[in-house]
């Protein structure tokens, strides 16, 4: 099949650079309500796409059919975009493969269970988070996904890339009940092994998040100390991810800017994006175009050291590829973005700090996070907590805002724990910081 589009491309684009991509995915989802399978469905997305390259000018096309006709037509496509579209020197091709030692996650022994086991995972999370507390009253969803993804690389430099991966996720939501008051919360991770899948761990985190907020009160306006636990971190981290690429520098949207090599965050803070770190949910050899996979520091010890980039990015800054281009599907061109992002795990016993702590404020939501703005670091988030005193919970917390700036916030942290938990390919230990402005009423 691939085969086909590889002939054809190589006879009808003689003369001009040519890349294409192929991308398969096998998806099964399940979703559970009352102990029962309310959804399940498996589909499989196939198809490829082409890059054409003609002196610097670029055409793009895709296709899910594999005919003669609709190759021709794709290729046809991209063809006749590369000869209208403006140059711009920073679209080119690999013209050489870098040899790597592979990393490859592959559930075989997962794939080939049978298909019932493998959708029982809905209920069995379902099941996990009603019997952890008479207060849970329902389970808003409770779904289990698995993806097989298999794609290859192929350009006109004979460089030919084929990879494989499985990936396993499960989410759920719990509705907790007392009295007159309600809560929902939810909780999420996945694995590029099923066995890794840790559902008990998933229930847990929502149903302590659910329960925690019951008859949740609003606070007074202060100053205080504040616990953002791994997944609270995770999601600040990646609301903020786009300003350590270089396409956020080039666009000029990113608070990173003129900053390399100075300070931006608290000493033991470092921040990294590691295409291969082991298991991670975006670890692979190769990304998107066919350049070697690495580990980079993107904070040291506190101190900004560069951005993330991807071919056409490396050539614009006159730098070479971090290898982090990466595509949503065969419909996409290659971008620069984050692969397995993280703060690296810190030293701090953030139980033991909790436990002799006055006053500490622990975030368990945030939200309004789509409204943080990535170019000049600020924000003003919706949240809600939990109030400790000498590791005892003291109240829940509800109707509050934190607003400030994301380096105010890594510059103003003062420990880190050795707790490191990612959120699908994102992930952060928890962190404690001081003088955080939370206002109540």
């Amino acid at each position: 099949m691939l085969e086909k589009v590889i002939d054809i491309a190589e006879k009808k684009l003689k003369g001009y650079g040519w890349e294409i991509f192929y991308l398969k995915n096998k998806k099964l989802k399940a979703q559970s309500n009352d102990f029962k399978l309310e959804k399940v469905s498996s589909a499989e997305d196939n198809g490829f796409s082409i890059r054409v390259l003609n002196d610097f000018s670029q055409g793009f096309a895709y296709s899910t059919s594999f005919t003669e006709d609709a190759i021709n037509e794709t290729i046809e496509t991209a063809k006749a975009l590369s000869e209208i579209t403006s140059k711009d020197d920073g679209n080119y091709l690999l013209d050489k493969l870098q040899q790597t030692e592979k990393v490859e996650y592959f559930d075989t022994f997962a794939i080939n269970l049978p298909f019932e086991e493998k959708i029982e995972k809905a209920i069995e999370l379902e099941k996990l988070v009603k019997l952890k507390d008479e207060r849970i009253k329902a389970v808003r969803s409770s779904t289990f996904i698995e993806n097989i993804v298999y794609t290859t690389l192929v350009n006109s430099y004979g460089i030919k890339i084929e990879e494989k991966g499985t990936y396993y996720t499960a989410m759920v939501s719990a509705v907790a009940v007392e009295g007159t008051d309600s809560q929902i919360a939810w909780s999420y991770n996945s694995a590029r092994f099923l066995g890794d899948l840790n559902l008990e761990e998933i229930a847990s985190e929502a149903v302590f998040h659910s329960t925690a907020l019951l008859n949740a009160k609003t606070i007074s306006t202060k100053k205080m100390m504040v616990l953002f636990a791994p997944h609270a971190m995770t999601e600040l981290l990646s609301t903020f991810s786009y300003a350590f690429t270089a396409d956020a520098l080039i666009k000029g949207k990113t608070l990173f800017k003129d900053m390399i090599d100075e300070k931006v965050a608290y000493e033991k803070i470092n921040i990294v994006d590691n295409g291969r770190y082991p298991k991670g949910l975006y670890s692979s050899s190769y990304d998107a175009e066919g350049v070697v996979k690495r580990k980079n520091i993107l904070v040291e010890n506190g101190v900004f050291k560069g951005f993330l980039h991807n071919l056409y990015t490396a050539k614009k800054t006159g730098l070479s590829s971090t290898g982090n281009a990466v595509r949503n599907d065969f419909r996409s061109l290659p971008s620069v973005d984050i692969t397995n992002f993280y703060i690296e795990n810190g030293n701090d016993d953030i139980k033991e700090f909790l436990s002799q702590a006055d006053e500490v404020l622990y975030i368990v939501d945030l939200m309004g996070l789509h409204t943080a703005d990535p170019i000049s670091g600020e924000f003003s988030l919706g949240a809600s907590g939990i109030m400790y005193h000498k590791g005892e919970i003291v109240k829940s917390v509800r109707g509050i805002t934190i607003a400030g700036n994301f380096l105010d916030i890594l510059k103003n942290i003062v420990l880190v724990g050795n707790d490191l938990k990612f959120y699908g390919n994102v992930g952060s230990p928890s962190v404690v910081v001081e003088g955080l402005t939370v206002a109540g009423e």
